[in-house]
């Protein structure tokens, strides 16, 4: 009797290919998109050129198709009413985390290596005004993690 396993996307049982002795998906297209899918994603964050591929097959298409999200923003008014509503609560739920304006960018986007550098550095409040700064301390800043 042939081997059976369970498909790791769908859950039903099927018969492997004997071409294929380590399938885990069964042939359904749905199951075959998902192990698609999971290649492609292990595989931008492990191959530096499948990355830079994919950046320049997008790059390509965008060039190719500049008013696309237009024009699907006016075909699909649902989408961007469903996308207006669920950023008003995203803002809604940081504004409710943290009361300190966070920002909405990504922090990453385009950080200079440290802000800091590591040493000793003189600290003193700058709104005490006071002209004798009595509660000036000497601090030392060390890099704890790389990143």
């Amino acid at each position: 009797m042939a081997e059976r396993r369970t498909c790791k996307h769908c859950k039903q049982v099927f018969c492997p290919r004997p071409q294929n002795p380590d399938q885990r998906y069964c042939s359904e297209p749905a199951c075959q998109r998902a192990r698609k899918r999971i290649w492609q994603q292990q595989k931008l964050l492990t191959d530096s050129d499948y990355q830079a591929n994919q950046s320049a097959a997008q790059r390509c298409w965008q060039e190719k198709n500049p008013d696309y999200w237009q024009e699907y923003r006016k075909r699909n008014p649902d989408y961007v009413d469903r996308n207006r509503e669920r950023q008003r609560e995203r803002n809604r739920r940081r504004r409710e985390q943290d009361t300190g304006l966070v920002p909405i960018a990504k922090m990453d986007a385009s950080m200079a290596e440290r802000s800091i550098n590591p040493g000793r550095y003189l600290l003193s409040r700058v709104d005490s005004g006071l002209i004798a700064k009595m509660d000036t301390l000497i601090v030392e800043i060390n890099v704890v993690s790389g990143g």
